[in-house]
């Protein structure tokens, strides 16, 4: 029979106790970030606005073209919108009925050089008098591309259109 000897199993007891020491200093620590706490002081408010039949007609832009008035470059799936007050009334065409950067959501989509868009985001502003839809005031214009004969051509045969929309802005 194999004796087996106090000092092997002290030995062998020893270095059962050492690899458990070992892989326990090994485990990672718990991340330490920060959990984010919700200021439940602060309730964040925000409004849908919800426009029906309003005029939506199309627009090209030179390649060189300044940016837009809202600081952008025009891109396909962005809009121009009326100015807040029109001018002839001291308003400012760099402030627009519908903010800058907002998405609006379309009740069907637009399809502009062959995709289609659901949403659009405000750039832009364009008829700072009103003199072309004063009875719209949530008219939108498309951007169709950069100006070319198939742009404008496909911005002449969008023509004017109907359309229902919405937007979330945060409450101020």
């Amino acid at each position: 029979m194999i004796e087996i000897s106090n000092r092997m199993i002290l030995a062998s007891l020893a270095l059962l106790f050492i690899m458990i020491i070992a892989v326990a200093i090994r485990q990672p620590e718990p991340d330490k970030t920060p959990v984010p706490q919700i200021d439940s002081s602060e309730p964040q408010w925000y409004v849908v606005f919800s426009v029906k039949s309003q005029k939506a007609t199309a627009y090209t832009e030179a390649a060189q073209a300044p940016i837009s008035s809202g600081g952008k470059e025009y891109a396909l799936g962005t809009i121009a919108v009326h100015p807040l007050v029109p001018s002839q009334y001291g308003g400012d065409p760099r402030v627009p009925i519908i903010p800058f950067n907002t998405d609006i959501v379309l009740s069907r989509p637009i399809t502009i050089q062959g995709n289609e868009y659901y949403t659009l985001k405000v750039i832009d502003t364009g008829d700072i008098n009103y003199r072309l839809w004063p009875e719209y005031p949530y008219w939108i214009d498309v951007f169709h591309g950069t100006t070319n004969y198939y742009s404008n051509k496909a911005a002449l045969n969008y023509g004017t259109d109907l359309i229902d929309y919405y937007w979330v802005e945060k409450w101020r």
